[in-house]
């Protein structure tokens, strides 16, 4: 007899019994092991980790303008879409370019740029993509619109991997998440939260092994501080 819970006891079990049971636990341990590997590359691979190195430059924009009450979106054809910039944001995003041709002082020319999907399944608004076409267009660029809102950490990730200089165009409630994935959230002087304004660049630096953290004002339209 052996006690309830425990395995049977090999050596007082028959010859063929025995032969069995061995090769059952032997499976058995065998399974055991090949899952546990499997849950440590299965955790391993759902939180990917990559270190920023020196020399990288991450920029970050909120998308141009958006329609408040009274006011109306316009989609790339010019028909009013509440998912769409303003006539202001329009005319914002047309004048990026400028930022960078050549840089303004403390920024840097993209070599990628990141905007927030408006296709597919998990798609938000229209208005990061349309925010930094023009630019794109100007760079000889693709947007790479292939992660959604909600995908911050990921998105970081994508950001130090991806040639640089980086610049991301996103919504501007989730913009700590990504700085928060880059590791930069302790850099000095970097804000909490993105303020209420569409005229700003922020502009992350990775020195001997930290980041460094300034805000530049784009000055592009009238009324921009």
């Amino acid at each position: 007899m052996h006690a309830v819970g425990q395995p049977p006891s090999l050596s007082s079990a028959p010859v063929g019994r025995r032969l069995l049971l061995g090769a059952g636990l032997a499976s058995v341990a065998q399974f055991g092991v090949g899952c546990g590997d499997s849950h440590k590359k299965a955790k391993a691979a759902g939180s990917p980790t990559v270190n920023a190195t020196d020399g990288t430059v991450v920029m970050v924009i909120r998308h141009g303008e958006k329609p408040t009450s009274g006011q109306s979106g316009l989609d790339d054809s010019g028909r009013p879409d509440s998912k769409s910039l303003t006539a202001r944001g329009w005319q914002r995003a047309h004048a990026l370019p400028k930022l960078f041709s050549p840089p303004r002082a403390g920024l840097a020319r993209p070599a990628t740029v990141f905007a927030a999907a408006d296709k597919g399944p998990n798609a938000g608004a229209h208005r990061m993509r349309q925010t930094v076409t023009p630019l794109a267009k100007d760079l000889g660029l693709t947007v790479d619109t292939d992660l959604a809102e909600g995908s911050e950490r990921r998105l970081a990730q994508a950001a130090l991997t991806a040639p640089g200089p980086v610049l991301i165009c996103w919504e501007h409630s989730r913009i700590p998440a990504i700085v928060a994935g880059l590791g930069a959230a302790n850099a000095r002087g970097t804000p909490a939260t993105w303020p209420d304004r569409f005229d700003l660049v922020w502009v992350f630096r990775r020195r001997s092994g930290s980041w460094s953290f300034t805000q530049v004002d784009q000055h592009l339209l009238p009324g921009d501080r």
